[in-house]
Formats: C-alpha cells, structure tokens, sequence
C-alpha cells in the first residue's frame, strides 16, 4: 500500500532536535519521512548533491518547512540557501507546504521589517537577515503561505495534526462533491437522451410535415452560436422571430452597442446590449448565416416562406 511521503527541510545542526523529532512523529502518522541525515535521499554519483535534494523533493507528496536562525549551506552557484531551492521545488510542484517558524526568528523577523532600511540594526536570532527575506517569500505567497510560529515541539505537532485532519477532511468532502456533480450531470445525460429518442420516434411517426419541419428548424437555431448570445441577453428566439427580423440588430431593437477597445465578448443584461466591435462583428454574420439557413431548409422541404408564416400565426 502505497503511503504519504513527508520531505524534511531545514538546516540540520541548529534544528537537529526537531527533525529527529518530527521523524517519529510522522512514522507514528503512518507516513514516511525523508531525511537527508537519515540516508533517505539517493545521491546519484552522476550529479551534485543539491541536485539529488531537489529531486527527492519531486518524490513526495507533503513538504514540511522549518525555518530557524541558521541561514545553512548556500545552493550550487546560488545566493539563495538549499533549504530555499527544496522550497522553491515544492512550490513549482504544487506540493503542500506546511511552513513552521521559531518564534524568536518569527519575531524579528517582524522588526525587521519594520526598520528594513536601518543596516545598524543587529538580530541575535539569525545569522544572515537574508532568512527574513526567504520568510517574505513564503508569506507572500498568492497561495500555499500560512505560517506558524513555533516554541517548541509540542507545537509543531499539534499544528501539524490539525493541518492534516483537515487536509483529509477537505479532500474527502471534495471527493464526495465531485460524484455528487458526476452523479446529477449523468442523469441529465441520460434524461436528454431519452427526451432526444421519444421526440424523434414521435416526430418520424407524424404525417404533419409542417411539425416535423419546426423541429428541424429549432434544432438549428439551438445549435448556432448566435443563439447563445441572444439567450444571454433573454431575448426570445423561435422560427418566426428569426424570419420576421432581417438582421441582428432588428431582432435586438437596435439596441446594440458595439464597443471599441473593449476586451470583453459579451456583457449580460441589457438593453442595451453590449459587445465589443469584433464580437459584433461575428455575430451578425452568424445571425444572417443562421436566417439563410432556415430559409433554406424551409423550402427544400416544399413550403413558401410566407405560408410558414402564417401557419406560425394560426
């Protein structure tokens, strides 16, 4: 049974106590922990060691991110520390990341940024400001940036307990919304395709040529783009509408306002009726298009335009 793979990042000396921790903590969880002090990441012989970090990191499925006064070892050809790159990594990967911060950093990091332009200031807790800097980039974040400040373990499990419970939570709730949805769309599937069946053996059972007509002429205009447009706008379409009005702008009223510069193809509501002048543009020629094609099959089915108009009125 395949289960949940939790990657460890921080330095490791100044928070040795922590990731020790951790590791029994997420082994009592049920998942694995990959610690690089434990052998758990495989060193290709091939590739620097950074490299093999980052790529663990693309193995598992939960990042844990401890952030303490240590700036750590910087990343190959890079100002930025390994802990960062791993993060940066999991980020890219759209990993959960669960960020965890001792309080004493968490706290300066908090003057820090008040007095960022103040270079005389000095920071007992850290060893390089450019920590605060990475805390900034989490927190950040337009997603995937909480962060919890911490004192001791205690309170890293229990954050880390909650975090999970409803990371579960969350993704069985969606689970179950997701086949509900699935569920409703299958049944109107299967409603629409018995509708289709009894409409089509009682339209080929008909001797009312005149009915069966109709029926083609809305499956048409059901069918044409333009016909989405003037749903929008709630504006009623049939046959007869369609054949009475030559253009879009008469079956609108001429209450179209067709927009310059505008980036928008259609705005509901109205009148008037707003679309930007390219869109416009496509539409009358789709409108015109689909009143060809109505008129068109109207009479390849033998009647005169104007004998269908007035069995529509009668």
């Amino acid at each position: 049974m395949a289960i949940p793979r939790v990657f460890i990042s921080s330095t490791c000396y100044d928070l040795k106590y922590v990731r020790e921790n951790l590791k029994y903590f997420i082994k009592n969880m049920g998942y694995e922990p990959i610690l690089s002090e434990n052998g758990d990441i495989y060193y290709d012989t091939c590739k620097h060691t950074h490299d093999a970090c980052i790529t663990e990191v693309g193995n598992c499925q939960i990042f844990v991110l401890i952030i303490g006064g240590r700036f750590g070892g910087e990343f190959k050809n890079s100002e930025k520390s390994i802990t960062n790159k791993e993060y940066d990594e999991a980020i890219s990967r759209g990993i959960p990341v669960f960020t965890l911060i001792e309080h004493s950093v968490y706290c300066e990091h908090n003057v820090y940024n008040k007095n960022e332009k103040n270079k005389k200031i000095n920071y007992p807790s850290v060893d390089n400001i450019a920590i605060f800097e990475f805390i900034d980039q989490v927190r950040k974040n337009n997603k995937n940036n909480a962060i919890q400040s911490f004192n001791d373990f205690g309170d890293i499990e229990n954050y880390l307990k909650k975090q999970w419970a409803g990371m579960l939570f969350s993704y069985l709730t969606n689970q179950t919304t997701s086949e509900q949805v699935q569920g409703v769309l299958s049944s109107i599937d299967a409603a629409t395709q018995k509708i289709e069946y009894f409409t089509r053996q009682i339209v080929d059972n008909t001797n009312n040529n005149i009915t069966k007509l109709k029926i083609k002429l809305y499956d048409l205009i059901i069918n044409a783009e333009v016909s989405h447009t003037l749903r929008a706008w709630k504006i009623n379409i049939s046959p007869r509408k369609i054949l009475k009005n030559e253009t879009l702008d008469n079956i609108c009223n001429n209450e179209i306002i067709a927009e310059e510069n505008t980036n928008y193809s259609l705005r509901y509501g109205g009148p008037p009726y707003r679309l930007s002048r390219k869109t416009y543009e496509k539409e009358v020629i789709n409108y015109t298009t689909l009143r060809n094609e109505l008129i068109s099959l109207i009479k390849e089915k033998g009647f005169e335009i104007n004998t269908f108009l007035e069995d529509e009125e009668n």
